[in-house]
């Protein structure tokens, strides 16, 4: 036995948490990066949206540890100088010292990636002729270089172009597409006058192959998803496939298509991944539009809405597709591109493809033939009573891992965080139908659990492949689904502009606003008796304020027939009965989707929190290993009430030093977790929040975490300009 001493105790305490490191990295060895063609795309560098073409969200430094993880420190931080709406979701890119990432304008700023020192700042408003300025969601830049190294370029994606940008230089590369940008209007089966496309996420690169999607609207009229390939040297447009089939394709009779009706949507606006080694693109749609919570113009399976597809990267042809919903009418479109694992057990390894999901479902599938790994069941859901509607019979639910959010609620989900909000909420809740999940919305309003802000969100999971865990940020948030029956269609040629207005106000506007603008308080206000003016009013519309998000879609003449609608104090829509009968061609909803949050008097989820968590899931075996709550309400903290957890927005990145870091989070911090337990090792105060994911690299023998904090976003916290770098003191 060994004898110790009081002050020889500490001495021997510190040595046992040193052999327990030890032990920890003996037994989790970093993985080995596959064969690439592409330098970048390793664990180390972050040259990749997602720090890799996998979208695995994993850095293999582990300089900065759970050991040392509380020295972190600020090392240098950068204002773009205009901290203005929606906001930066950016993932900065990290290649050869520069640092890459966009501001709300969509600007593409180049950085030293050591120093924080502006390199150079490309504009794109400069080749614009739009009499308003664009801002936009943008989630960062893609780099390409050519097989010699050269050719270097910063692709960056502006609403509905793609500039080619010198990598050293910031200068507009001309000899690129048309006059230097590629025009995402064209080459899609639809006339490019009417074409609404916004290349949120940017797209990814295999070989020579530049491949886009991107965001299309959720209402009618709307614009095809559809994913589509480029030369990336010089613009050319190579390959398109078809997100809603075209006749005599697979999945054509899926849909039961109306004539009159402007179909889109079914878009991978959450981005893609690229298996390198097999030369596959993956990513995953959203719901088909007209959308959202009614989806009678659009009967049927509705194929390759809610799916997950895996294309040849050089052809676009389907190499295999799995479907998570049918007939979506719940806005569960699937946020985050699938990301691309290999899970090792028993010395045996097997790649697969995990897609997240806003139901807080995972399916996790084989990546070669698209096939579940675990059992899925086919179950049968609620019909709809909404006349014109048809739900689909029955829904697929993975048995492994278990839903990472609640999806049913009764009355003891209630939030009892005090007793005045449990008499509020619960006077709510009694005056609306509830059900399992799936269950449609009603006339009467279905309160949906998850809502369509629960579940994982665009920012995705973080996956360690030395341990086979992933990492993944959901939210706990119910909806109150409803829908208003309206007049029918609209001959928008001879109609009067304020009908015009009305038409809009219905299609975009109801959903938050309810119909007869009387609001959904108290995060949703009333808009009968608007007293800003009406350049105010547009500037709301076009750039978004608070949780509002941007309509920067809107022309000057839709703009001004909404505003027309908006300032006038005696119009009400007409309210109807819906008519069964075969009406024919179809040119406006018809019914108004209302769908405001389930909410108490002072706008916090309506449920019991957690609100917020952070969870940690074993792949190989589809277990939750722990969860905890992610963030808080500084406005609850300040009362005492702690520890619920939150809404975030932006995903976690996990390293081998066994840390995730994420922020997303209300209360405007950045924490670093253990991967082990969940505690928190570190947490720092942004001055904005910071709805994107992390970034990790090294420079010069020292490793960096850094995040962009621009506020806004859905949590509708104060805006910011910063981008900030965090290491460990010399």
């Amino acid at each position: 036995m060994i004898k110790t001493t009081p002050k020889s105790q500490p001495l021997l305490f510190c040595l046992f948490l040193l052999f327990l490191l030890s032990c920890s990295k003996a037994n989790f060895e970093k993985p080995k990066d596959p064969p690439s063609n592409n330098r970048l795309n390793n664990h180390q560098d972050w040259g990749i949206y997602r720090g890799h073409s996998s979208g695995i969200q994993y850095s293999s430094l582990d300089q900065i540890h759970t050991g040392n993880v509380q020295q972190l420190q600020k090392a240098w931080e950068y204002n773009h100088g205009n901290p203005v709406g929606p906001g930066m979701y950016s993932n900065p890119i990290i290649i050869d010292g520069l640092l890459y990432f966009t501001t709300p304008e969509v600007n593409a700023v180049a950085l030293n990636a050591a120093t924080g020192k502006e390199v150079w700042v490309f504009r794109p408003d400069e080749y614009r002729n739009d009499e308003r300025p664009f801002r936009g969601r943008n989630r960062g830049l893609t780099y390409w270089e050519d097989e010699n190294g050269e050719n270097k370029r910063i692709l960056n994606f502006v609403k509905d172009r793609v500039y080619a940008i010198d990598a050293l230089t910031g200068t507009l590369i001309t000899s690129f597409g048309e006059n230097g940008w590629i025009d995402l209007r064209k080459n899609l089966p639809q006339d490019p006058s009417e074409v609404d496309f916004e290349a949120t996420t940017q797209g990814m690169v295999y070989k020579n192959y530049l491949i886009i999607g991107g965001r299309t609207p959720e209402g009618e009229p709307s614009s095809p998803g559809d994913v589509r390939g480029y030369d990336a040297l010089t613009g050319e447009f190579k390959w398109i496939f078809h997100t809603i089939p075209q006749p005599g394709e697979l999945g054509y009779d899926t849909w039961e298509f109306e004539e009159g009706v402007s179909y889109g949507g079914t878009n991978p606006w959450g981005g893609l991944t690229v298996d390198e080694e097999r030369g596959w693109v993956f990513f995953a749609t959203g719901s088909p539009a007209p959308d959202f919570i009614y989806g009678g113009m659009r009967k049927g399976e509705n194929l390759f809405a809610n799916c997950v597809i895996a294309l040849d990267a050089t052809t676009g042809k389907r190499i295999w597709h799995y479907q998570t919903l049918r007939h979506d009418i719940w806005d569960y479109d699937l946020p985050p591109a699938p990301i691309l694992a290999t899970v090792t057990a028993d010395g045996k390894t097997r790649d697969i493809v995990v897609q997240l999901t806003k139901q807080g479902l995972t399916f996790v599938l084989d990546r070669e033939t698209g096939e579940p790994i675990f059992p899925v069941v086919d179950l049968p859901v609620p019909p709809s009573k909404v006349p014109g509607e048809e739900a689909w019979p029955t829904q697929p639910f993975p048995l492994r891992p278990p839903p990472l959010n609640r999806t049913t609620l009764r009355e003891s989900d209630l939030s009892n965080i005090t007793p005045e909000t449990r008499e509020y909420v619960l006077n709510i809740f009694r005056q609306h139908e509830t059900g399992t999940l799936y269950t449609p919305a009603s006339m009467a309003g279905v309160i949906t659990m998850p809502g369509h802000q629960g579940g994982a969100e665009w920012g995705g999971a973080a996956f360690d492949p030395a341990t086979n865990v992933m990492f993944v940020n959901i939210n706990e948030a119910p909806t109150i689904h409803s829908l208003v029956p309206l007049a029918g269609s609209l001959d928008t040629a001879s109609a009067s502009p304020l009908d015009r207005g009305k038409m809009i106000y219905n299609t975009a506007c109801t959903a938050c606003h309810g119909v007869n603008k009387v609001g959904n308080p108290p995060l949703f206000p009333p808009l009968q008796n608007l007293t800003i003016s009406k350049d105010s009013i547009k500037s709301v519309l076009t750039y978004g304020r608070g949780m509002m998000p941007a309509f920067n879609h809107f022309s000057e003449k839709q703009l001004d027939d909404l505003v027309l609608y908006l300032e006038n104090k005696a119009v009400h829509v007409e309210e109807i009965q819906p008519d069964n009968s075969d009406t024919g061609s179809s040119k406006a909803p018809r019914y108004a989707n209302v769908a405001p949050f389930f909410v108490d008097q002072d706008g916090y989820p309506a449920i019991a929190p957690p609100w917020g968590t952070l969870n940690a899931v074993d792949l190989d075996k589809g277990e939750i290993l722990w969860k905890v709550p992610l963030g808080e309400y500084p406005e609850l903290v300040a009362r005492g009430i702690r520890h619920t957890g939150s809404k975030s927005f932006g995903g976690p990145v996990v390293t081998a030093g066994n840390l995730v870091f994420i922020a997303g989070t209300p209360d405007e911090k950045i924490r670093a977790f253990d991967t082990f337990t969940g505690h928190v090792l570190w947490e720092y105060q942004l001055p904005a929040g910071g709805y994107a994911t992390p970034s990790v690299y090294m420079i010069d023998g020292k490793q960096y975490v850094v995040i962009a904090a621009g506020g806004g976003g859905k949590n509708g916290t104060k805006h910011g300009d910063s981008v900030i770098a965090f290491a460990l003191p010399d």
